[in-house]
């Protein structure tokens, strides 16, 4: 008895999780949006980048939970949770840096930012292959 999954066997990712994968690097590039927005028209944008960076959480979660309960999804429970913390970092640089008055620490918001775009993109790729 072989233990092989034939191509056949394998599911395609579902819809609904290919729209939330896809959706969550195009929320990250809108707020990047208002990032530039914020900086050159005078600040105007930045409650709207707290914002939307909620929504994006709440895509996150919805992302992560569906993998954790949907046997098909399985392999996508790693990532999903590695994509969490790093929107979690995201808190943590801005509140740390702003605590210890130490601009650098600060900075790695924006650092965590490309590595949370740079996943979110590879696991929409991934989703939608």
């Amino acid at each position: 008895m072989s233990t092989s999954v034939s191509p056949s066997s394998v599911l395609p990712t579902p819809l609904y999780f290919r729209a939330l994968a896809l959706s969550i690097p195009a929320l990250i590039g809108g707020q990047l949006f208002l990032v530039g927005l914020a900086i050159f028209s005078g600040g105007i944008a930045w409650q709207w980048h707290g914002a939307l960076g909620g929504g994006i959480g709440l895509v996150i979660l919805l992302l992560l939970g569906t993998a954790a309960v949907m046997p098909g999804l399985k392999s996508y429970r790693f990532p999903a949770a590695v994509l969490f913390v790093l929107y979690c970092f995201q808190f943590v640089w801005l509140q740390l840096g702003a605590a210890l008055a130490i601009g650098w620490v600060q900075a790695l918001h924006p650092a965590n930012a490309m590595a949370l775009a740079t996943l979110s993109v590879l696991m929409a790729r991934r989703a939608l292959a």
